[in-house]
């Protein structure tokens, strides 16, 4: 019996050895987040889009992939509109720290929508940008919806440096599964995103199940989200969306 206790206790220390030798390497090796290329960029679109099947695919035929299926538009914040003339919109400004919950420091008038088409050109997703602070780190990903302009069909994280093995699962297929036909706004338009905590396995429309482990990575996640959707960020464009649905093809 002591022997296997001792068995039991050695295994549990190495755990813990090999999970603190993962976070150090993590932390002290992996560096600064650097900007991603515009074909890593594109790659997550297709990702997001769930259009892009295998990793594997060569750099060729994602091109292809992309320019086939992927619009790209600019937006301006401000009135929702697309922008023909991006010198007339840009302009950024910081955000008081009661004003940025996704302590994402600046804001900017311009921004990115990429429209996913099918083969009959005929538009079915919209794709944003999302981006928030995490636990640890700045967290960038792609938010799929439908042509409500709130219903979500992927979220998809390509770039974070979370901690491994628990805010990091951002990435996991079995996190991201739960968002496909959530919606992240009520009829109304005004952002209603929940993520918890507590697994009661009765979660409604407007809820996710936070990573177990990572409450702040997912409280992270919820402002982000939250934050895009809102005013401040897509909601104009959003609102836009769902009364006029054409402006898409415009």
């Amino acid at each position: 019996m002591r022997k296997g206790k001792i068995i039991v206790a050695s295994m549990m220390v190495l755990c813990v050895l090999i999970f603190l030798i993962a976070v150090a390497w993590f932390m002290l090796f992996q560096g600064e987040m650097t900007e991603p290329t515009a074909e890593e960029k594109n790659a997550a679109v297709l990702q997001a889009a769930g259009l892009l099947k295998a990793d594997s695919q060569d750099k060729k035929s994602r091109e292809n992939l992309y320019q086939r299926s992927i619009i790209e538009r600019s937006v301006n914040l401000d009135s929702g509109e697309w922008v023909t003339d991006k010198t007339a919109a840009q302009g950024c400004k910081k955000l008081a720290p009661d004003h940025d919950p996704a302590q994402i420091r600046q804001r900017c008038t311009l921004a990115d929508v990429y429209l996913v088409k099918d083969k009959y050109n005929k538009i079915q997703q919209v794709i944003i940008p999302v981006s928030g602070k995490g636990a640890k780190s700045m967290m960038h990903a792609f938010l799929s919806l439908g042509l409500d302009g709130r219903t979500v069909n992927n979220l998809y994280y390509y770039q974070q440096r979370e901690t491994p093995f628990l805010g990091a699962r951002v990435k996991d297929e079995n996190w991201r599964q739960q968002w496909p036909g959530k919606k992240v706004a009520d009829d109304n338009g005004t952002p209603v995103l929940k993520i918890v905590q507590e697994k009661s396995g009765k979660n409604d429309e407007y809820t996710v199940d936070g990573i177990s482990g990572a409450t702040l990575t997912s409280k992270g996640v919820e402002k982000s989200i939250n934050y895009w959707i809102s005013e401040q960020g897509y909601g104009p464009f959003l609102q836009r969306l769902k009364q006029d649905p054409e402006m898409l093809n415009r």
